[in-house]
């Protein structure tokens, strides 16, 4: 996830050093992207934390019906949002006041993101159940090793060749790409336990026996918490970005890239730790080791609280110099992105909270509390607080509402969490 983190920070200081308005063009099409990662995470995590499970009970038969099924709806959804998006993408823009100084640069940018969504993102969806499996070295081969050709596509497409965000995009799709290859060689190879079958033979009994219809509503069930906190994660990312052009103006809004941008090298990490809790919770929840359970949850909530503010004090104490790698010859740029970062940003340990206490919830079959906390979180707060705070600070108060509904909102989730662990049978079998 650190990698994934440094490839998307690599891609917007390529194409913020050549022009900062096409960081704005990235950030306010972002709920396109938010709403894909949506179907990827309600099916990537879903199969998954039912593959943990199964395989901690070793029910493998069950685990490969899982994938398949995964495998097959993401592909499908996918298809559907990509084909809606190309025929709506002009009243889909209007929603998101996108106005004409930006419509062309998010035009060349989306539309390519868009329409490569399937070969690119059904690898990412699958990987998660690499990872499930315990093959966690795999999982981050295959995406540092997309990541670093990100990278150096990014130079090339961007800088040497002078595509602009068409050229971004293409670096992406393309490398992308080359996770589904690496992911479905994996699950079609004699390393995975758990395959990813094609013959004949069983896709007649899959589709008879009409595996798929039980096997998608487990998965449903079990990415709902993660669906709902990409598909709130949307409405909040409209919200904000219509606040801030409504109280500032397009340098805002590259701002905010940049500072979201520079967020990811933490955040990723933080997200890339929890998913690296879940298939150690799902397995020793499936298999019943209650101690193993709770004690896991807390020792990855204290290392991600460590890590979370130790990232914060670095990008509070070495701002000027981090947003200086995106900027170039813009002074005022950058004293105002600094400055948005150090508000921005101080709820960070509070999202590893969050983040972690979502999972382990979702883990152990309490996806109703999961979502729950994902909803309070972007609807039961920061929204809300956008409708408070900002007309009485103006555009400040878009960035003190961010910071205050992530630390309210990870107080809650250990609040919650902890009662859970005191009255559940984790904490009687320690």
């Amino acid at each position: 996830m650190l990698v994934a983190a440094l490839y998307n920070f690599a891609d917007r200081v390529v194409v913020g050093r050549v022009n900062p308005l096409g960081l704005s063009a990235i950030g306010v099409t972002m709920p396109f992207q938010v709403v894909q990662m949506a179907f990827v995470l309600l099916i990537g995590v879903g199969s998954a934390t039912l593959i943990s499970i199964k395989y901690g009970k070793g029910d493998i038969d069950g685990a490969s019906d899982v994938l398949f099924t995964g495998f097959v709806f993401i592909v499908i959804s996918q298809l559907i949002i990509s084909i809606l998006y190309m025929i709506f993408i002009e009243p889909i823009f209007s929603v998101l006041k996108i106005g004409s100084s930006l419509h062309d640069l998010s035009y060349k940018y989306i539309s390519i993101i868009v329409i490569g969504a399937v070969p690119a993102l059904t690898g990412y969806c699958l990987n998660n159940s690499v990872r499930a499996l315990g093959y966690a070295k795999e999982s981050m081969f295959y995406v540092s090793f997309s990541s670093i050709l990100n990278i150096a596509l990014d130079i090339f497409f961007v800088l040497v060749f002078g595509w602009g965000v068409r050229g971004a995009a293409i670096a992406t799709i393309i490398s992308e790409f080359l996770v589904t290859i690496f992911v479905i060689r994996f699950f079609t190879s004699n390393k995975s336990s758990i395959k990813l079958h094609f013959s004949r033979e069983y896709l007649k009994s899959y589709f008879e026996e009409k595996k798929y219809f039980h096997t998608l509503l487990e998965i449903i069930s079990a990415g709902t918490p993660s669906f709902f906190m990409q598909l709130f994660g949307v409405v909040v990312t409209v919200l904000l970005n219509n606040s801030i052009l409504q109280y500032g103006a397009d340098y805002h809004m590259a701002a905010v890239t940049i500072v979201n941008s520079v967020s990811m090298l933490v955040t990723m990490v933080i997200y890339g730790i929890s998913q690296g809790m879940q298939p150690i919770i799902g397995y020793n929840f499936g298999s019943g080791d209650y101690k193993r359970v709770s004690y896991s949850y807390k020792l990855t909530l204290i290392f991600v609280l460590i890590v979370a503010g130790g990232g914060l004090g670095i990008l509070l104490l070495f701002a000027d110099q981090i947003v200086s790698i995106f900027v170039k010859n813009n002074k005022s740029l950058l004293s105002l992105t600094s400055g948005i970062l150090r508000v921005f940003l101080l709820g960070l340990p509070m999202i590893g909270a969050h983040s972690i206490t979502t999972t382990f919830l979702q883990s152990t079959k309490k996806s109703f509390l999961a979502t729950l906390l994902n909803v309070l979180r972007y609807g039961g707060i920061l929204i809300p607080l956008l409708y408070i705070i900002p007309p009485i600070y103006g555009i400040n108060g878009v960035y003190i509402s961010k910071a205050l509904s992530d630390i309210l909102a990870g107080l809650v989730a250990l609040i919650i969490v902890f009662n859970v662990i005191k009255k559940e049978k984790y904490a009687r079998k320690m």
